[in-house]
């Protein structure tokens, strides 16, 4: 009876020790995707600015991560770095600054160049008092034609 009871609490032990070790493999890997997700959504300026390398990151990553040790090097302790880049830019530390889709960018304030409605030229009068006057391009101006030749 003994070493039946014996052999049933190591049969119980090898199951429990692979149910952890099931666990342990899934939740490396799910924690390698979501770095790995992280990392590359974050823009190479957060990097550069951090003193840190994208590439070398995700390569660390994904080649030589272990039960996710670098994953969770990254997430605690590059990733807070990045984060703190990221609110600092946002709040104007860096520099001059513009937002686009993929957060912001250090760098001169990207103005919208907004062509104007008519090239200049002789148009029909807005007024009506006249049948053509001047589009500059950007206003009306004061010179007007009746048509007739000059």
């Amino acid at each position: 009876m003994i070493a039946g009871a014996g052999a049933a609490a190591a049969g119980i032990g090898f199951a429990l020790l692979i149910i952890v070790y099931f666990v342990v493999i899934i939740g490396s890997l799910v924690m390698t995707i979501i770095a790995v997700v992280d990392m590359a959504k974050r823009p190479d300026w957060q990097w550069k600015i951090a003193g840190q390398e994208k590439v070398l990151w995700i390569l660390l990553v994904i080649l030589v991560n272990p039960l996710a040790i670098l994953s969770l090097v990254y997430w605690f302790n590059i990733r807070r770095k990045l984060v703190a880049v990221e609110q600092a830019a946002a709040a104007g530390q860096f520099g001059p600054g513009y937002m686009t889709f993929g957060g912001w960018v250090p760098g001169p304030v990207m103005v919208p160049v907004v062509p104007s409605v008519a090239p200049p030229g002789w148009q029909p009068d807005p007024s009506g008092l006249h049948p053509l006057r001047w589009w500059d391009g950007l206003q009306w101006t004061e010179q007007t034609w009746d048509g007739t030749p000059t």
